[in-house]
């Protein structure tokens, strides 16, 4: 092996790893490896950029165009929605059904453009079939995934794998039907497995809707259970203010979801409402909860002594405590771990990433490589950093930290926090503030542990953001009451909704404050849902990702007017928004065109796709601001910039060196052995990385095998292109998966479970299947 090669390995094992992790965006990983390769020589400048005009590239961006006007056009719902009537509400002719009709429609859309299409119509059929959403959200998925298998365009492996074979000279390129009927095979095994024994293994998570739809909904996030009434006294300081005004939502971290007023109950009052006194407020939030954090009535705030703040800079020190990857406490809290009493350290901050979090840590669930900031004396912080799982990277600056992040509070007779421990008073777990302190009679003690108990006169130096506290202090008296006599939380002009970040959201990463999302859409959000977890604390400030499920309170005028924005889907068909039907013909012409240029071979696939994308805008089917808002960017500058990297390991003799290898192992085991490792290889790696790197990375090596062995080039590309489409395993393996996730109240586990045997059906069936059609 020559330096060259290694180099050219080294750094195709980086890019490997950051794809793997998304340390950097994906595309921005390729972007990185290619300028490298063109400054080391691997890459010539004038072929560096030749993937952004590459077939490959405007067939995908092509059929982003289609998608979307069968979209926009309706004729993918009208599609949908026909399941309902086809299926009669059993569920294995449900999961027939909706398999196939996402298979079909993804043979020529993109893969996740169909599955978001139908989960409104899929949503709806579960709930008047009274089956759990999410023993049919999985299988949408994966019909979705396996429909993308059936054509040239239904998937970018599919289309890299045609341009590579394309790209050899002497070879015939692959035809858009040629993968059909091993698609087709696949299709039909991926519906035969998940009504048999995938089926058994889906899980049923939320129970099915009995009538209404807030039936479902409320039950699925446990709203019931939360409800608490909140009186407004006469003469109170928040008589005649505006619910904005109050802030009693940044103050309790509560919803109101309606408000009592005489005989009359106003549902989702907007963010203008005035209140009155007498008013009976219902919130979403615990009793307890509440309970804990008005106690702070009666407390007074005070800057801290500065005597007292040098006292603890002596006393105290600060430690950065990183969590490396595979940890054990990786998974659990703060709360859950028994942080504070185990070690009696203080955790002030978790550091993740370029973000700070102060809020709600105890009830943080870590992540790999999260930073502790935590205080202690200097004998707790010599335990906590000899912790397995734990690794000591620095010191925290404790002067600078004291002197921004400490006030006092100082704890009244009669104060309702007087005789509750530190444990108890939820000034940690609810206002996000951290005891560090307590002074008492004039002398300050450090080691606060939980078991703490406050009394009256205590004064508490606290670490924290003394914002939520005073604002909770200008909410003056509230009267509590537990038992909320049974709430209907719709009417009819009042609906309780769920909808998902789409794809391509612009909203992803954005927080709803960022969004302004109450004042934009008139809509409260009151709980969402991430990967099996339901979150309700902090929700204004949490940044959303896509395929978050929201669950949304609100007029039913604004849940259609949210329907609207691509980006949302609104998982419910009633509330899905009017598509340009009457332009329906246009969008179907526009794929027919597409397919008649290709079968009668007048021109290649590209331009193929590329006319039908301009017939859908010319013919008003599509606006190019839809159009450029429905192309995945990111999966068109990530196919175009790794494509060069091909080229590289042929130049460079890598893919030479690989070939080699793999040519001496074919020849003692036999082809079928080689196409066996062919399709294990490129699944795998397809599980964390796209399914278009899998390909261009396997491709050089697999062509000169195939030259080496004598053997056609056609059976082992085939099979690795549709290998790289076998993504069941996790949720991030593909993007549907992702979608699904949180609208079906899945759990990682659950893909791992359904999807890893039907990744080794569909591979076995690749391995059998690709030769007969596709011969040696």
């Amino acid at each position: 092996m020559t330096l060259s090669i290694a180099f050219l390995f080294a750094l195709l094992v980086a890019m490997v790893y950051l794809f793997l992790t998304e340390k950097l965006p994906v595309e921005l990983t390729a972007f990185a490896g290619l300028v490298v390769l063109v400054f080391t020589g691997y890459v010539d400048p004038s072929q560096a950029f030749v993937g952004f005009a590459s077939p490959a590239v405007i067939t995908m961006f092509s059929i982003f165009f289609i998608s979307a006007a069968l979209l926009q056009t309706g004729v993918a719902d009208v599609v949908g929605q026909r399941i309902s009537t086809l299926s009669g509400g059993k569920e294995v002719p449900l999961i027939i059904l909706l398999m196939l009709v996402a298979g079909v429609m993804s043979a020529f859309m993109n893969n996740v453009a169909a599955a978001a299409v139908m989960l409104p119509a899929v949503s709806s059929v579960a709930r008047h079939a009274q089956i759990s959403p999410s023993r049919l959200f999985m299988p949408l998925s994966f019909g979705a995934i396996l429909g993308g298998t059936t054509t040239l365009v239904g998937t970018p492996p599919n289309i890299l794998t045609a341009e590579v074979i394309a790209n050899q000279e002497g070879l015939e390129p692959f035809g858009l039907f040629d993968f059909t009927p091993i698609g087709l095979a696949l299709l039909g095994a991926g519906i035969l497995f998940m009504t048999t024994v995938g089926r058994r293994l889906l899980p049923d998570r939320l129970e099915a809707a009995r009538g209404e739809t807030s039936g479902l909904l409320t039950q699925a996030y446990r709203i019931e259970d939360r409800l608490t009434s909140i009186r407004v006294p006469p003469f109170s300081n928040l008589d005649g203010l505006t619910l904005r005004n109050t802030k009693l939502g940044t103050a309790l971290d509560v919803r109101v979801v309606a408000v009592r007023r005489e005989q009359r109950k106003i549902l989702a009052p907007g963010p203008d409402f005035e209140l009155q006194g007498e008013d009976q407020l219902l919130v979403d939030g615990r009793f307890e909860d509440l309970q804990k954090l008005l106690a702070v009535q009666g407390l007074v705030v005070q800057d801290a002594d500065p005597g007292h703040l040098r006292e603890i800079s002596e006393q105290l020190h600060g430690m950065v405590l990183r969590l490396p990857e595979g940890s054990g406490l990786v998974g659990r809290s703060l709360r859950q771990l028994r942080f504070r009493d185990r070690f009696g350290v203080l955790v002030v901050g978790i550091r993740r990433g370029r973000d700070l979090v102060r809020q709600d840590l105890a009830g943080r669930v870590l992540r790999d490589t999260d930073e502790l900031l935590v205080l202690g004396t200097e004998s707790q912080l010599l335990v906590v950093g000899d912790q397995k799982g734990l690794e000591m990277t620095g010191e925290l600056p404790i002067q600078e930290l004291i002197q921004e992040r400490m006030f006092v509070l100082q704890v009244p007779a009669g104060s309702s926090l007087a005789d509750t421990t530190v444990r108890d008073s939820g000034l940690g777990e609810l206002a996000g503030l951290t005891i560090v302190s307590i002074v008492r009679n004039g002398k300050a003690e450090m080691a606060v542990r939980g078991d703490e108990d406050i009394r009256a006169g205590d004064e508490l130096l606290v670490a924290g953001n003394p914002t939520r506290v005073l604002d909770l202090l200008q909410l003056g008296d509230l009267q509590l009451e537990r038992d909320v006599p049974g709430v209907r939380l719709e009417s009819d002009s009042v609906r309780v909704l769920e909808a998902v970040v789409a794809p391509r959201s612009r909203a992803a990463g954005k927080s709803l404050r960022q969004l302004h999302f109450r004042d934009r859409y008139g809509l409260q959000v009151l709980a969402l849902q991430r990967g099996g977890e339901t979150l309700r604390k902090n929700l204004g400030n949490l940044a959303l990702r896509f395929g978050d499920a929201l669950l949304l309170h609100g007029p039913q005028p604004k849940l259609r007017e949210l329907a609207e924005d691509d980006d949302f889907v609104i998982l419910h068909g009633d509330a899905m928004s009017v598509r340009r039907r009457k332009k329906a013909p246009v969008a179907l012409g526009a794929l027919a065109l597409m397919i008649a240029i290709v079968v009668f071979d007048l021109f290649p696939i590209h331009v193929a796709a590329f006319t039908g994308a301009v017939v859908t805008v010319l013919f008003g089917a599509l606006r190019m601001e839809e159009a450029y808002k429905a192309i995945e960017w990111r999966a068109i500058y990530l196919v175009a910039a790794i494509l060069p990297v091909g080229n590289a390991m042929e130049t460079s003799g890598a893919a030479q060196l690989l070939a080699n290898g793999v040519t001496n192992i074919a020849e003692t085991y036999g082809p079928y052995a080689f196409i066996a490792a062919l399709v294990m290889l490129s699944s795998l790696l397809s599980q964390g990385l796209d399914g278009a790197p899998t390909v261009v990375i396997l491709a050089p090596v697999v062509l000169l095998t195939a030259e080496q062995l004598g053997i056609s080039p056609y059976p082992l590309m085939m099979a690795v292109g549709l290998a790289a489409s076998a993504a069941f395993m996790t949720p991030f393996s593909h993007k549907a998966n992702l979608l699904v996730m949180s609208a079906g109240g899945y759990r990682s586990m659950d893909f791992v479970r359904v999807g890893t045997p039907l990744t080794v059906v569909v591979l076995i069936l690749l391995v059998v299947l690709v030769p007969l059609l596709f011969p040696f």
